[in-house]
């Protein structure tokens, strides 16, 4: 198995992925996604290869904290294909999450589950990881509406950082 950087190539099967973690998406979509993501020096996106194809991600970004004098890194999406679960594939990408926080000196991982996700519970406690509260969403716009002023968000701050 090979654990890698994801790259542009990559976009196709990372959209299967996303379908398989519950969340359908055309590659289309994927691809703007990715294409933001992969130029922000806060994400990393590592995938699991195995015979030319991905069987797996872990997707994180790197947080600063209000309440405390360190950064984090927080899981954003971690996914194995079902027909290959079990093989501790999301050990190994979680291993390199781990990986890229201690090379930046960050001592914190962070990750949300859904309720609905109890096999990803029992994973992520049998891994170190403590149960602290419940996270709760808020949809303030359409999507549309919010896709426009996002990607002007985007935009200034690429020009504010130079990009």
């Amino acid at each position: 198995m090979l654990l890698r950087e994801a790259e542009k190539k990559d976009i196709p099967e990372l959209a299967d992925l996303m379908g398989e973690l519950g969340y359908p998406t055309e590659t289309k979509a994927m691809e703007e996604r990715f294409a933001k993501i992969a130029v922000h020096p806060d994400y990393h996106t590592i995938v699991a290869e195995k015979d030319a194809e991905l069987v797996g991600m872990i997707g994180m970004f790197r947080g600063l904290s209000y309440e405390k004098d360190e950064p984090y890194i927080r899981i954003i999406a971690l996914v194995v294909k079902e027909e290959v679960r079990n093989r501790k594939i999301g050990q190994q990408l979680l291993e390199q999450a781990e990986g890229w926080a201690s090379r930046q000196g960050v001592r914190k991982l962070a990750v949300n589950t859904g309720k609905r996700r109890v096999e990803s519970h029992l994973f992520y406690k049998n891994r170190g990881f403590e149960e602290t509260g419940a996270g709760f969403y808020k949809s303030l716009e359409k999507k549309e509406e919010f896709k426009w002023k996002s990607e002007n968000w985007q935009q200034r701050t690429l020009r504010n950082i130079g990009l």
